[in-house]
């Protein structure tokens, strides 16, 4: 009965890595979608902690992100002092993730997350493909001037 009824679902496929095609918001409109909601939060949550920071600060954290929300092997990757490193990581770890959306074919997202401060605001969302590894990488970044 199940193979002749089959429920159509509709997921998202990423290009092959070395193919030479972009992965843009026309191309994968349900995960571009999802970085940019996250990274909202992410911007707000940095706007909102009160610190000592100076422009061009900036601290990056990557991390296993699973579709129930956890976040695994956090590691930094992008440095700036002990200080700013710690509250950047603070940050991201406040931030519960969102739920995986309907149409993200996949376990466990790559995540790399950068925050720091200039004389701009901007939330520059990139997916890309590790080669170590072959798996895709989504990162976030922000940066803002509050």
């Amino acid at each position: 009965m199940l193979i002749m009824f089959q429920i159509p679902v509709f997921c998202e496929e990423f290009p092959p890595v070395g193919a030479g095609i972009r992965v843009t918001k026309e191309t994968n409109p349900i995960y571009w979608g999802y970085l940019e909601d996250y990274g909202k939060v992410l911007k707000q949550a940095l706007e909102s902690k009160r610190m000592f920071r100076l422009r061009g600060w900036g601290a990056e954290y990557e991390f296993i992100l699973t579709s129930d929300g956890e976040m695994k092997d956090m590691k930094g990757s992008i440095f700036q002092n002990k200080y700013y490193d710690n509250k950047v990581k603070e940050i991201i770890l406040s931030v519960k993730p969102l739920p995986f959306r309907e149409g993200m074919n996949v376990d466990e997202m790559h995540m790399s997350i950068y925050l720091g401060f200039q004389r701009y605001d901007d939330i520059d969302i990139s997916i890309g493909s590790s080669f170590i590894d072959n798996k895709k990488v989504f990162s976030i970044g922000i940066n803002t001037s509050k």
